[in-house]
């Protein structure tokens, strides 16, 4: 492949995989801010779980969230403990700067962490509590499998493959430039969005939280995270204008008849 295929196929696939996280685990499955059929349910779902680890450990954690928002109980608030322990070092138990800046540089730390996640679980010390934020999961096949230990460490396992077969080590690398891009924009919102020197709060939404235009392109309209907390349910983000191509992306398939019932605040229908 050509350098300029390289790129091409990066912006494609990281496109498809980051609407995987905004359009399915974070706008469909946790909020229900629209409807679709099983079919394209499904599609969004095995996009986010590419990154994201299992569709009921997210949506649990971001429902967590929303209800402990910048309070002592908020799992990545970056409120208390820093800006850095808000972007990623929630995730390994740290707020030392220079172990989360690794961390977000790693590229496929997030998968290891996924799989210490599972090994403690297999083990009896890491009991499935995520589970009791989100009983509609439950009750569904796809994410009940994925949810499964290990599943989400085999699905990048085959990702490892693919990239090799396909590249060697220039695969690997663009693999890994994937997920270093896929995780560092997720977690801005989690860190920048909820940090008092970016963006700004239009809405009174009882916390830290700040729409940020940049990490709206970052994340595809994910910045808009102050606009996200006053109307959680809220297909689009961007209620005041500006990049939110995940709210673009749901009107496509609602004008298509792939998806329906978008919810918006009454006062931006």
């Amino acid at each position: 492949m050509s350098t300029v295929s390289w790129i091409v196929a990066w912006f494609v696939v990281n496109t498809a995989l980051g609407l995987g996280n905004t359009v399915g685990y974070h706008r469909l499955l946790t909020h229900r801010a629209f409807k679709c059929g099983p079919g394209l349910r499904a599609a969004l779902t095995l996009l986010g779980a590419a990154h994201s680890g299992s569709p009921m450990v997210w949506v649990g954690l971001h429902r967590l969230h929303h209800s402990t928002s910048d309070s002592e109980d908020d799992p990545h608030s970056p409120k208390f403990r820093g800006f850095w322990f808000g972007h990623c070092g929630w995730l390994i138990g740290t707020d030392r700067a220079p172990l989360a800046i690794l961390f977000a540089l790693s590229g496929f730390g997030q998968q290891a962490a996924l799989f210490v996640h599972d090994l403690r679980r297999v083990l009896g010390r890491n009991p499935p509590t995520w589970r009791q934020l989100c009983p509609d999961l439950v009750k569904q096949r796809l994410p009940r499998f994925l949810d499964v230990p290990f599943v989400m460490s085999g699905l990048f396992a085959l990702q490892l493959a693919a990239a090799w077969f396909i590249g060697g080590w220039w695969g690997i690398l663009w693999l890994w430039a994937l997920h270093v891009t896929l995780t560092n924009g997720s977690w801005a919102v989690n860190s920048v969005c909820h940090w008092p020197a970016f963006g700004t709060a239009p809405f009174d939404a009882r916390d830290d939280s700040r729409d940020v235009w940049w990490v709206g392109l970052l994340a595809h309209g994910e910045g808009y995270h102050n606009a996200h907390h006053r109307y959680p349910r809220s297909a689009r983000h961007a209620l005041n204008g500006g990049p939110d191509l995940s709210w673009l992306v749901i009107s496509a398939l609602v004008a298509l008849g792939l998806a329906s019932d978008p919810w918006l605040p009454r006062d931006y229908r």
